[in-house]
């Protein structure tokens, strides 16, 4: 028996080289865009996605629940995480700040 994922992803095309910067950037926008803001930047996955930079978002403080996110400049990979325990609203926002962030990603 498979067994069952504790989070599913939602992945970003990119399809041209954006530096770090760029990206710090574009993901401001989209959450502000989608009404979050970004509790914790660092990293990810050292090992196997080295230089990477990984969010945290929230829509407030003191609710449960967060989005991650993680670009990686190298393999020109950007996608969100969002685990199958979070809160409803996580499950709901999610896709709205994947379309922000094609957006921003768009106007680059």
């Amino acid at each position: 028996m498979a067994k069952e994922k504790k989070s599913y992803d939602l992945k970003l095309s990119i399809t041209k080289k954006i530096t770090k910067d760029e990206m710090m950037g574009v993901v401001e926008r989209a959450a502000e865009a989608t009404g979050l803001y970004i509790s914790h930047i660092g990293g990810y996955s050292r090992v196997k996605y080295p230089n990477s930079v990984h969010w945290h978002f929230k829509r407030d403080k003191k609710e449960p629940g967060l989005i991650d996110a993680t670009f990686w400049k190298e393999g020109t990979r950007f996608w969100l995480i969002v685990r199958n325990s979070e809160p409803q609203w996580v499950h709901d926002t999610a896709p709205l700040l994947q379309e922000a962030l094609k957006h921003e990603l768009a106007s680059l």
